[in-house]
């Protein structure tokens, strides 16, 4: 494949982070919402008919949001076909250290723009040179990744951030920081005057069986499970909130459904906790990424953005016959998707409240996937 062709391939990958939904009133008076076509993703197509090591070489070009993670579960989708290792495989302190750049990166860039501030210019440099780090002296590396998250995001060491288990601690946590733009935008969203309704979002994913997956994945109907995945007959929702939500702190929000602002709060909240849990595993040089499963042909790998798996299957001169990547976004943004539910939980009051609000649904959701949202022409105060 030329490189004009991968580099085709990466535009049309990343263009397809960004969803066009209509949103209008519907006959409730909530928001109707109406996917816009999008073309399918092309881009793991390019990795058929290579052998593993072609293919763990041409990964970061098709996929530049979490670049290593995709490594990291190809790598172990081929390597449960081929008994060995597929070469190339990341590190795991840089998949972590990874997943923590993905996590800061909407921190500190979507959260304050969604208030209407200005990102800080100097934190964001900080969070660019992030996987610089695994070049420096360890205690330097440490230090640099310790200031991010602990001083200027958490505004506390990463365990005792671990230990808010409700909401009215977590809104004291927001209120008594509120010199972090993380801690200042809560503490914002808490009093928001969002017009969202009750609805009923979908479970939880969790890493299922590679065997099971590999079924669905590989098996006869794996085209349209990848389009419309569904796990044990429904939708899941697969982000840091579905990893987290068993954490006190998480179910304490959800008891608070009956809030507008609850749901929104928990996935939000979600990120800080998956973001402080991975940085004491970033610490610890021996741990391995969580849930990095294997079998069957299938790899998984957890990101800041939810649960990534690859099912692959190769030839007998081992060269790659098919390529299936499940991303969250292929779960949030299903038609029965967390996305599109809360989206239809807001109530139609104006044009620009609505967008202010699902703009914020979407930030929440995945912060990756920018969603433009046509809106009818109408007064738009």
């Amino acid at each position: 494949m030329s490189a004009p062709g991968i580099a085709s391939a990466a535009t049309t990958l990343l263009s397809e982070h960004r969803l066009r939904m209509a949103l209008r009133a519907g006959a409730r008076g909530f928001t109707q919402v109406e996917p816009l076509p999008r073309r399918a993703s092309q881009a793991h197509r390019l990795l058929i008919g290579r052998t593993a090591q072609q293919a763990m070489a041409l990964l970061p070009t098709l996929f530049p949001i979490g670049a290593m993670a995709h490594r990291a579960a190809a790598a172990a989708a081929l390597a449960s076909l081929r008994g060995d290792q597929a070469g190339a495989e990341p590190d795991p302190r840089s998949v972590l250290l990874e997943r923590m750049r993905e996590h800061l990166l909407p921190v500190h860039r979507d959260w304050p723009l969604n208030m209407g501030m200005a990102p800080s210019n100097s934190t964001l440099q900080g969070v660019e040179r992030l996987l610089r780090a695994l070049d420096s002296p360890r205690p330097q590396a440490e230090e640099a990744v310790r200031e991010l998250v602990e001083v200027r995001t958490l505004g506390m060491p990463a365990r005792e951030f671990l230990r808010i288990d409700n909401a009215a601690d977590l809104l004291r946590w927001a209120r008594s920081h509120e010199e972090l733009m993380p801690a200042r935008f809560l503490a914002w969203l808490s009093w928001q005057p969002l017009a969202l309704g009750p609805t009923e979002l979908p479970p939880p994913l969790q890493p299922p069986p590679a065997r099971a997956l590999a079924r669905y994945l590989l098996g006869p109907a794996g085209d349209e499970f990848e389009a419309y995945p569904q796990w044990q007959g429904v939708c899941r929702e697969s982000s840091p909130w579905a990893r987290r939500h068993a954490h006190p702190l998480l179910r304490d929000l959800a008891r608070g459904d009956a809030e507008p602002a609850a749901a929104l709060l928990a996935r939000f909240a979600a990120r800080l906790l998956d973001l402080a849990e991975t940085l004491l595993a970033w610490r610890d040089a021996g741990q391995q990424p969580e849930a990095l499963r294997a079998g069957d042909g299938v790899g998984m790998m957890h990101t800041a953005r939810g649960l990534l798996a690859y099912g692959m299957a190769l030839d007998h001169g081992e060269r790659i016959t098919r390529c299936v990547i499940l991303t969250p976004a292929q779960w949030n943004f299903h038609p029965q998707g967390t996305a599109p539910e809360m989206l239809r939980a807001i109530a139609w009051t104006t044009p620009r409240q609505v967008a202010h609000t699902a703009s914020l649904v979407a930030c929440a959701v995945d912060p990756f996937v920018r969603c433009d949202f046509a809106l009818p022409q109408a007064d738009a105060r």
